[in-house]
């Protein structure tokens, strides 16, 4: 028999306890796919059988490996496994889209349609919206978009998050917590432990649910009733080396061989971080493509200006919030005489609760009009500052009004100004770290910091670019009539 190829971490296997696995062995082979050793050893430790219940130990499973390993085969052959365990029995696959779940699905279709078990089904739904294979026991297998379950309770018995690296930590967490709150009725009411699987080839920076859950595991803290599994190529190995490839792919020379795996990398031209992803199951943390260059951000630091001594020169606010309103930055876009620009951070606050306050004062105090994206991670508190009211009703504060299109020109406006000598920054620690982690990302000829992908706080860097967008495009100073 041939060996496994070892993992980069996971959860042992526990012969005190009985598995369903060789089970879930001959199911694959029913299907005309036989497991392979590494898809046999998930099965065995995700089987064990809990002696104090007799139904499965584990509730959740989370799974990474490369591509072209077989991943898609196990998921499917669980799934019919499971769906025979007993009747009425309700699995879901849920994929980053409805499109590819369905193209997976159709797979399995084919799959099972050609095979024996073929006996135990009934005739499969391909409606548009209503896509199902029931078996005659009253089971069901559906796939569905992460985006259709997201936010409903699932009764499920069995629920697959596949390519979980697609997922925010918001949208994964939603679907579990619809699902979790199920699994102690479906165990009461059939007697199985109902499971959870996270399965996922590595993503990148942006896969916030899948990379919490899979650092969580890597640096020991594994609930009880989690099991792992991580298939990769380790830290110290080169992912251009395809005999490396070879010793840590868990399907090489069986699934495929080297000449293939030469073609495959042949595909990759060009794109060393998407081959070492693939088939390293490397986390592609992506080169920081950095929104304002290094030399160019040292070369245009300025002094910071004292409050006594801005005197008449216009002031305009700007205002960002980080991802998950974590932190609000306030930032002032300074008018010179010679037409230049200083931009400089004034506050950065926790979280938005005291904003409002903070920033009619320094609005108050500078007669400044703020601008402030009225979309996005600001848009609360965009809505927050203007129902702030006099005692008659007028809004209190003026905004410079900032479109989309808008929004997407005020990174480049900024790093022109500073490239022209227009636009300074006045030196702060807090701004030179956001500017140092403020990654950009690019839609069409245009790009804008990007939240995710940086490393950092992003907005006091974005706040001084509103800011000195806002000096160029302040409101007419409109006094009301008050009757």
């Amino acid at each position: 028999m041939t060996a496994m190829t070892p993992m980069r971490g996971g959860t042992a296997r526990n012969f005190e306890r009985e598995t369903d696995g060789p089970i879930v062995g001959r199911f694959a082979a029913l299907l005309g796919t036989p497991l392979l050793p590494w898809q046999q050893y998930v099965a065995d430790v995700a089987g064990e059988i809990d002696p104090d219940t007799g139904t499965y130990f584990y509730n959740t499973v989370i799974l990474t490996t490369q591509r072209q390993c077989g991943k898609s085969t196990l998921i499917d052959t669980e799934d019919t496994r499971n769906a025979l365990w007993g009747p009425n029995r309700f699995i879901y696959y849920l994929a980053q889209t409805g499109k590819d779940a369905s193209k997976h699905f159709k797979k399995y279709l084919k799959q099972i349609q050609a095979s024996p078990l073929v006996a135990a089904t009934t005739r499969p739904y391909l409606g548009a919206g209503d896509i199902s294979q029931p078996f005659i026991n009253g089971s069901v297998i559906m796939p569905e978009s992460v985006t259709k379950v997201a936010g409903h309770g699932v009764q499920g018995d069995k629920i697959t998050l596949d390519e979980a690296f697609s997922l925010s930590e918001e949208t994964g967490k939603t679907i579990l917590d619809g699902f979790l709150p199920t699994m102690a009725t479906r165990l009461k009411a059939t007697g199985v432990q109902p499971q959870v699987w996270i399965t996922s080839t590595e993503g990148t920076s942006d896969s916030t649910f899948f990379n919490k859950r899979l650092d969580s595991c890597r640096e020991g803290d594994v609930k009880r009733r989690t099991c792992w599994f991580d298939w990769g190529l380790p830290a110290d190995e080169n992912p251009e080396d395809l005999d490396a490839i070879m010793r840590y792919h868990p399907a090489a020379g069986l699934l495929w061989g080297k000449s293939q795996l030469k073609d495959f990398r042949d595909l990759f031209d060009g794109d060393a971080a998407g081959w070492a992803r693939a088939f390293g199951n490397r986390r592609d943390e992506g080169t920081i493509d950095r929104a304002i260059d290094e030399r160019l951000w040292a070369d245009t630091a300025s002094t910071p200006v004292t409050p006594g001594k801005i005197g008449s020169r216009p002031v305009t606010l700007g205002v960002a919030v980080d991802v998950d309103a974590t932190h609000t930055s306030i930032s002032a876009g300074i008018k010179n005489g010679d037409g230049t620009i200083t931009t400089q951070l004034l506050k950065v606050l926790d979280g938005t609760g005291y904003a409002p306050d903070e920033i009619k004062r320094l609005a108050e105090t500078y007669h400044a009009p703020v601008t402030i994206d009225t979309k996005g991670t600001a848009s609360d508190l965009s809505d927050r500052l203007r129902h702030i009211t006099d005692e008659y009703g007028y809004p209190v504060l003026r905004f410079c009004e900032l479109s989309a299109a808008d929004y997407l020109t005020i990174g480049q406006s900024y790093v022109s100004g500073l490239e022209n000598h227009g636009v300074t920054h006045a030196a702060d620690p807090e701004l030179d770290a956001s500017a140092a982690n403020s990654a950009r990302t690019w839609s069409g000829d245009a790009w804008r910091v990007t939240r995710r992908r940086s490393t950092g706080l992003t907005s006091p860097l974005e706040s001084c670019m509103l800011a000195a967008w806002g000096v160029n495009h302040q409101p007419a100073n409109v006094v009301p009539v008050i009757v």
